[in-house]
């Protein structure tokens, strides 16, 4: 259990919570473990329970199937939904075997309500993580944004290029009649 608190400890969900309150926590934590290829949880489902990935690897799929990123361990996964109670968003699936320690929403929310500092710093922390998650989606965003307009702006130069090749070949063939004009 020391070694679990101090991996615990280091994730940023349990940021300031003391040891007391990691003890508490490890004991409404169950043991799952998933082999390769088996979901952790499906995009649409209710999130009833968050992981502690402890060993492995995960892959985070979105709605469509197409596969957004990869996460070892150690990591947590779940938790804004299961806070929530939103239904999941994404799919996560073991791409290797893994080892989590699962929280149950049941469990969790009287935890909750016997310790409200406890409540606090979870729910602080989780919107610190989410926070983080957005500000790295905005900076993406940006960058997928730069790269359409430096597209669009070869495009453009391109279009243009090709416009002054076209109107050096028509002066061209005006000059070529001009001149056959000029012979006659």
């Amino acid at each position: 259990m020391d070694s679990l608190q101090t991996i615990l400890q280091k994730l940023f969900i349990f940021r300031d919570c003391r040891a007391v309150h990691i003890r508490e926590v490890l004991k409404i934590c169950s043991s799952r473990t998933f082999k390769a290829g088996e979901l952790l949880c499906k995009q649409g489902e209710k999130s009833e329970e968050m992981f502690i990935i402890l060993s492995g690897c995960v892959q985070i799929d979105a709605a469509d199937g197409s596969p957004l990123l990869s996460e070892t361990a150690v990591t947590i996964m779940g938790e804004a939904g299961m806070l929530t109670g939103e239904r999941r968003l994404a799919t996560v699936t073991a791409q290797t075997d893994v080892k989590t320690l699962a929280i149950g929403r049941s469990t969790l929310m009287p935890k909750f309500g016997e310790d409200p500092v406890l409540a606090s710093l979870i729910y602080r922390n989780v919107l610190f993580m989410e926070r983080s998650k957005l500000i790295a989606s905005n900076q993406r965003i940006a960058q997928l944004l730069q790269e359409i307009a430096d597209v669009d702006e070869d495009a453009a130069s391109d279009d243009q290029d090709g416009k002054v090749e076209e109107d050096d070949q028509e002066a061209g063939s005006d000059e070529d009649a001009v001149a056959e004009g000029e012979t006659e």
